[in-house]
């Protein structure tokens, strides 16, 4: 009886000593896989709010846009071939491309870099606004309407914009400035340039989204041939033509 106890206490104090390493790098390895694990469903609940706020901030510039005189025409979410753009606005005023931002905080520039709360921002957003404006100037010169580059426009709806002028050829403003700055644009492009733009900008639309409702156009008279002309807006200066 006492030799069977004595087995009997011998081999469980031998797997105990076996499994405490055991249970030791099982457990590290559980704390490890939940930390992983936290910290991707963290970064995609992250891209996801992120994705909410943009969402917001692009209906909220896409409804004050909506209140625009008839001369400007609007079309909201366009496809193109270097990724969505916002809004584009066509007038006689020119061609301007619009991306929407949500950041709170107060937005201001230090040489050409742009700052959120004397911080930059975690993104390029001028080298983003530019080639959505060089995916508009190529479309355009590729369908023979014109050479033209348009004009980035950023605007944030929730931020102290403190920024006066361009950043990197890039206009920085606050939504509650934006019917006050598009009013203030020179004229200088014709009615029938700005029409064979509208017509170029709205079948290509349709033709990369033929299964979503039409962009919002303000018509504005029938569109004719532009004939290719080459246009440059008066004192624009934009970064050289890559």
């Amino acid at each position: 009886m006492y030799a069977g106890i004595y087995f009997y206490t011998k081999s469980v104090k031998g797997i105990a000593a076996l499994g405490y390493p055991v249970v030791l790098v099982v457990f590290v390895g559980i704390i490890y896989w939940i930390k992983a694990m936290g910290g991707k469903a963290e970064a995609v609940a992250d891209r996801a709010l992120d994705a909410r706020h943009g969402a917001v901030a692009e209906e909220a510039v896409g409804n004050l846009l909506a209140d625009l005189p008839a001369k400007f025409y609007v079309v909201n979410d366009f496809v193109s071939k270097r990724g969505n753009i916002d809004h584009i606005i066509i007038s006689t005023k020119g061609i301007l491309i619009i991306e929407s931002k949500s950041h709170k905080g107060v937005v201001t520039c230090e040489g050409e870099m742009l700052k959120l709360d004397g911080k930059p921002f975690e993104k390029d957003f001028m080298k983003q606004a530019w080639a959505e404006a060089y995916a508009i100037r190529d479309l355009l010169s590729e369908k023979g309407v014109c050479i033209l580059r348009p004009q980035p426009v950023i605007v944030f709806t929730e931020a102290d914009v403190q920024v006066k002028g361009k950043v990197r050829g890039v206009r920085i403003i606050g939504s509650k400035d934006l019917h006050a700055f598009l009013e203030g644009l020179p004229d200088w492009m014709s009615d029938r340039l700005s029409n064979g733009i509208i017509d170029c900008l709205s079948s290509t639309q349709n033709y990369y989204r033929d299964w979503v409702e039409k962009p919002k156009v303000v018509p504005h008279g029938n569109a004719s041939d532009p004939a290719g002309e080459v246009v440059d807006p008066p004192a624009n200066k934009h970064p050289p033509i890559r």
